[in-house]
């Protein structure tokens, strides 16, 4: 299968900006009573988390996805002796963290904390049941890879934050070439509010994206022909695709960490955006679907983070 290929006949991928058709989600259970006052920080979480509170907003964002078509694959399901594997990691709704879908397979992350260790293998095993191969997985003792963007069918983005090491990145770089025409590779701040590529840039529509740049410290151009120096905003609008700038505070809310239902819709938090930012991307044609999030916010992390995608399509329009 070329990296373009549009075989209607494969069902998973997402490189594709077409309509959010199946993900997987994890809803959480017992795992969430390890996490409490006196070691909520090493487990990763912003607080405390109230587990029954916790448990019923993702109840509620999976009825929203599927009340908006979208298949929903609970990970438990697709896992032998799940219960006792998953009551040791609390982290694991956060399953958008640990894998990224593309019609080649799964790209599969290596969780970079001992939080968290653990969790790419048993998407691994479910993402196996559901049929959607391994195209490439980090097993090195000293790797941390902990997520890419698929900006297009030709391009994939790598951002180096606190939870990818810049050996690992060096070595997928040239084995995503195989796949991928060009990778794009972000150099960012080694901090909490970046720990993930979304964080800092994420695509609304086809031609809008919304990005937070002072986050971009360098950005490079890796093709089969080399490696160059790029400006990234003037590198996306010579593809279609115009930045909208989001600030300081909005990103810290995860104004960039959202969940494209399809171009032009995005599921967000109702708290991510500034009024002022909201409106003009209305003015723009794109339309939200909100949720208020309270209990998941012990989390640290946005619906993008808790929603693992797996198939996008039909294809309109891609750029």
């Amino acid at each position: 299968m070329s990296p373009i290929e549009t075989d209607a006949a494969v069902g998973y991928g997402c490189e594709h900006f077409g309509r959010l058709r199946r993900v997987m989600l994890h809803r959480p259970g017992e795992a969430l009573r390890l996490v409490g006052a006196g070691n909520y920080r090493r487990w990763l979480f912003d607080g405390v988390p109230d587990p029954a509170r916790f448990a019923d907003e993702h109840d509620r964002y999976r009825d929203l996805l599927e009340s908006l078509g979208v298949e929903v694959v609970e990970l438990g399901d697709c896992l032998r002796d799940g219960h006792a594997r998953v009551a040791r990691l609390p982290n694991l709704s956060y399953l958008h963290d640990t894998a990224v879908v593309s019609r080649r397979g799964a790209f599969l992350s290596r969780m970079a904390t001992d939080a968290r260790r653990g969790e790419e293998n048993l998407v691994a095993e479910a993402l196996g049941v559901l049929g959607i191969p391994v195209a490439h997985r980090f097993d090195g003792p000293d790797e941390a890879f902990e997520g890419c963007l698929l900006l297009s069918p030709e391009t994939l983005l790598v951002a180096d934050t606190e939870r990818h090491t810049a050996v690992t990145i060096a070595r997928f770089i040239p084995r995503a070439l195989k796949v991928f025409p060009e990778v794009i590779h972000v150099a960012v701040p080694k901090a909490r509010r970046f720990m993930h590529p979304d964080m800092i840039y994420n695509r609304a529509d086809h031609g809008l994206a919304l990005a937070y740049l002072p986050a971009f410290l360098s950005a490079e151009l890796h093709t089969a022909e080399g490696v160059r120096r790029i400006d990234f905003r003037r590198h996306m609008a010579a593809r279609g695709v115009e930045i909208v700038d989001v600030s300081g505070e909005e990103q810290r809310r995860w104004a960039c960490s959202f969940v494209p239902l399809e171009p032009g819709v995005v599921l967000h938090y109702d708290i991510a955006l500034a009024p002022e930012t909201h409106r003009r991307l209305e003015r723009r044609g794109v339309e939200f679907v909100l949720y208020h999030p309270d209990a998941l916010l012990a989390g640290g992390g946005s619906l993008r983070c808790l929603t693992l995608r797996l198939h996008r399509g039909p294809v309109c329009a891609d750029t």
